[in-house]
């Protein structure tokens, strides 16, 4: 049987590595782009077109030579 201060001391030895790892992972998040307290940038810049206006399309709509 192991003696009860080997257990304390591998119990004691596990939560201080537990708590340093999540201090470490919460510092790497903070700093990480997913991180919702990060301000965020361009709000002002309008919205990218993804789809053609009308005027774009009346010049790319194939015809029948074009098939051909």
């Amino acid at each position: 049987m192991v003696s009860p201060w080997i257990t304390v001391s591998v119990i004691v030895f596990g939560i201080i590595v537990a708590v340093v790892g999540v201090a470490a992972y919460l510092r790497l998040y903070k700093k990480s782009g997913w991180s919702p307290v990060r301000p965020q940038e361009h709000i002002d810049d309008p919205p990218i077109n993804v789809l053609p206006s009308s005027d774009q399309t009346a010049a790319i709509d194939s015809t029948e030579d074009d098939i051909k």
